[in-house]
């Protein structure tokens, strides 16, 4: 069993794994605080190994996309999956096509642009 500061320094370990430099690790999260929550929620979350990066990645990304108005967060694991390797650009789209056809045209538009900004970034 994990003591909490094991917990916290494997959730440092599960953010930047989950982000790979698309968002910066904070260098320090004081005691009791939300950063040092979310990192106790990565440790939760992203390092539990029943469903795969990926897996989970599609989850949020689904997520987003039933949530008008998250393209920041959308366009946050869009890159990440990128630069991880676990979703292709194909696969991104594909996505958004499901997105567009069970979230709605209004809640995935901003996503769509956000996804095709993210496209022109990786030469496509």
């Amino acid at each position: 069993m994990m003591n909490e500061q094991e917990i916290i320094e494997h959730g440092r370990k599960m953010f930047k794994k989950c982000y790979n430099g698309v968002i910066p690790l904070p260098e320090s999260v004081a005691p009791d605080s939300f950063g040092e929550l979310n990192l106790k929620l990565f440790h939760e979350v992203w390092g539990d190994d029943r469903l795969s990066f990926r897996d989970k990645r599609l989850l949020v990304i689904g997520v987003m996309g039933g949530r008008a108005g998250s393209p920041d967060m959308f366009a946050i694991h869009a890159r990440s999956a990128l630069k991880n390797g676990e979703l292709t650009i194909d696969e991104l789209r594909a996505s958004m096509k499901v997105l567009l056809n069970y979230a709605g045209a209004p809640a995935t538009s901003p996503l769509y642009l956000a996804l095709e900004n993210i496209i022109k970034e990786n030469g496509g």
